[in-house]
């Protein structure tokens, strides 16, 4: 499969407060002296799978991202080694007008020998702020407000990531401390699980979600 390579940290929490760890986070990097650009993003994910969950099994998943502005991507993202200890993963992405039809057209591309399902499996709910580095190293941090959407279910989370698109060792992700930062003060706890099979392992009865780390 052709596609970027997306390599991040990512960390996790059940509890907080979004507009006191955006803020904690803001400081971090004025202290730091961290030249940034900030935005802010609201999205509802679908994920999609086959009847038998082949994509969550492969730790693979399938993606339709929609906007505030109702514009749709389709995102396949397929997990990949690193010796770095963060999660890599290949990804490919496709603008789509968001119909059905557009998903299996291009899950039968990228994902041969998978029948996805009409309907998608899980949705994650995301408000996001984005702080893009502008010390050229193409590092982005990011704060998720999520709920996982199952059905009559829903379950809250925070999540942070510190990404790029580039092969950059720990040393290039955190050259401000901001690691240390978001485990020790704002209490998240690192994980290289995604999004989408933590979200499946809670439907499953897999994943508790504790409140601390």
């Amino acid at each position: 499969m052709d596609g970027a390579v997306e390599n991040e940290y990512k960390f996790v929490s059940y509890e907080g407060d979004y507009d006191a760890i955006n803020s904690e986070l803001r400081e971090h990097l004025r202290r730091s002296g961290m030249a940034f650009r900030e935005k802010s993003k609201h999205s509802i994910d679908n994920y999609y799978d086959s009847n038998d969950l082949a994509l969550y099994h492969s730790d693979c998943c399938l993606r339709k991202k929609t906007t505030k502005k109702g514009k749709s991507k389709l995102t396949i993202k397929k997990p990949i080694d690193n010796g770095h200890g963060m999660m890599s993963r290949q990804e490919i992405e496709e603008s789509s007008d968001g119909s059905l039809d557009s998903i299996k057209g291009f899950a039968e591309r990228y994902l041969p020998g998978i029948v996805i399902k009409d309907e998608p499996v899980i949705s994650v709910e995301t408000d996001r702020t984005v702080f893009e580095y502008l010390d050229g190293s193409g590092v982005k941090l990011s704060l998720d407000h999520c709920f996982y959407k199952h059905g009559e279910m829903s379950k809250e989370f925070y999540e942070i990531e510190i990404e790029s698109m580039s092969d950059i060792t720990v040393r290039d992700f955190d050259s401000i401390g901001i690691i240390d930062t978001i485990v020790n003060d704002l209490r998240f706890r690192q994980t290289t699980v995604s999004k989408y099979s933590r979200g499946m392992d809670w439907i499953l009865g897999k994943r508790s979600f504790p409140t601390h780390p």
